[in-house]
């Protein structure tokens, strides 16, 4: 599982990779992999695939402020509660 920091609409992993959202259903990394939101799924053009649950996803990543414990958790939409109450940050991701 990588470590991923969040900039605006691109995300840097700890690994080098980068995501960059393209869209509000698509984003592209630099490994070539195309990626498209449908409701509470994600999936890659190379066959993955993420679904959030709550705050988490099914790769067990979840996101943290500007930061994400793993790919799934770039994909996942801040929850309501968190939004009422000022306590997600002022990433667009």
């Amino acid at each position: 599982m990588s470590f991923w920091n969040i900039f605006g609409n691109m995300a840097v992993s700890d690994k080098g990779e980068t995501i960059t959202r393209l869209s509000d259903s698509t984003s592209v990394s630099s490994t070539g992999i195309t990626y498209t939101q449908m409701g509470n799924m994600t999936v890659g053009s190379d066959g993955s695939s993420y679904t959030q649950m709550g705050n988490l996803s099914t790769d067990g990543s979840v996101p943290m402020g500007s930061s994400a414990t793993g790919c799934g958790a770039l994909f996942t939409e801040k929850q309501d509660a968190l939004k009422k109450f000022g306590m997600d940050d002022d990433a667009d991701w």
